[in-house]
C-alpha cells in the first residue's frame, strides 16, 4: 500500500513538472523581422578582424538588426584553418564583389541588406549605412507560426524576383587561436553562419514555406535565419531571424 502511494506521488510529481516545463518549451523558440542585415566576413586567421567580430558582438545586441558572421577559407594557407570556414561563404562573398563591381574580396568586410558595404572595423561607417538602409528588409512583411518542430513561414504577394536562403546558426562560438597571426589570442564569435542554402525562389505571388527545426537542434545549433534576397545576390527585401 505504502509502496503503490508512493509511485502515485511520484508520478503526479512528474507529470507537474512536465507540465511546468512545457510552457518553457515553447516559449525557447521565438522569431521577429529584423529592420537591417548585416554579414560579416571574416577569418580566424586574419589579425585585423578582431576589431570586426567585436562590433558585431554589439550590432546583434539590437533587435532590429540581424548580424550574421560568415567565416571564408582563403587566409587558412598562412598558419591557421577557420574552424567555421566554408567554401560556400568564399563564394557567397565573390557574389558580392560581382554584384558591387569591386576589385576584391577582402576581410573584415561588412554587407549592409546587401546593398552597400564598409570595412567591418569602421563604426561609423558601417552604423552609417545601417541608419541610412533602415527598414530595407522589412520590405515583404513575413508572418509566422510554430507548431511543435515546424515553423510556417508566409511571404505575402509583392513585385519582383528573389531567392529564399536558410542558414543554421551559432549563436556564440569562443575559439582559442593556436596558430597564425592571432596566436594565442580567444575570439568570440557571434551568430555564426554554419550551413547555408537556397531554399528556392519567390516569384510575386503569396508563397508559404514550412522549416523542420528538429535536424538544426539535432546538429546542435541553436538559431536559423530567412533571408529573401533579390535575384542575383542583390539587396535583401525581407529576413527572419529565429532563436531555437
Amino acid at each position: 500500500m505504502k509502496k503503490n502511494f508512493l509511485q502515485s506521488v511520484f508520478a503526479l510529481s512528474a507529470l507537474s513538472m512536465t507540465l511546468m516545463a512545457a510552457p518553457a518549451m515553447v516559449l525557447a523558440q521565438s522569431a521577429h523581422q529584423p529592420s537591417s542585415v548585416v554579414e560579416l566576413y571574416t577569418s580566424q586567421g586574419c589579425s585585423s578582424c578582431p576589431p570586426a567580430d567585436r562590433f558585431l558582438g554589439e550590432l546583434v545586441q539590437d533587435k532590429d538588426i540581424l548580424g550574421l558572421t560568415f567565416a571564408v577559407t582563403y587566409w587558412d594557407y598562412i598558419g591557421w584553418k577557420d574552424t567555421f570556414g566554408s567554401k560556400d561563404n568564399d563564394l557567397r562573398q565573390v557574389g558580392y564583389k560581382q554584384e558591387f563591381g569591386s576589385r576584391y574580396v577582402y576581410t573584415p568586410q561588412m554587407v549592409i541588406d546587401g546593398k552597400d558595404h564598409k570595412v567591418g572595423s569602421d563604426r561609423s561607417g558601417v552604423r552609417s549605412l545601417i541608419e541610412n538602409s533602415a527598414g530595407h528588409a522589412q520590405q515583404l512583411p513575413l508572418t509566422w507560426t510554430f507548431s511543435d518542430n515546424k515553423l510556417e513561414v508566409q511571404l505575402p504577394a509583392g513585385e519582383g524576383e528573389a531567392t529564399i536562403w536558410l542558414a543554421d546558426i551559432d549563436r556564440s562560438n569562443d575559439v582559442d587561436i593556436g596558430r597564425g597571426e592571432n596566436t594565442g589570442h580567444k575570439i568570440t564569435y557571434h551568430n555564426v553562419v554554419r550551413k547555408l542554402r537556397s531554399l528556392g525562389n519567390w516569384n510575386g505571388n503569396a508563397k508559404t514555406i514550412v522549416l523542420d527545426l528538429a535536424e538544426m537542434r539535432a546538429m546542435g545549433r541553436d538559431g536559423c535565419a530567412l533571408i529573401i534576397q533579390k535575384t542575383g545576390q542583390g539587396p535583401i527585401i525581407a529576413a527572419l531571424n529565429v532563436e531555437l
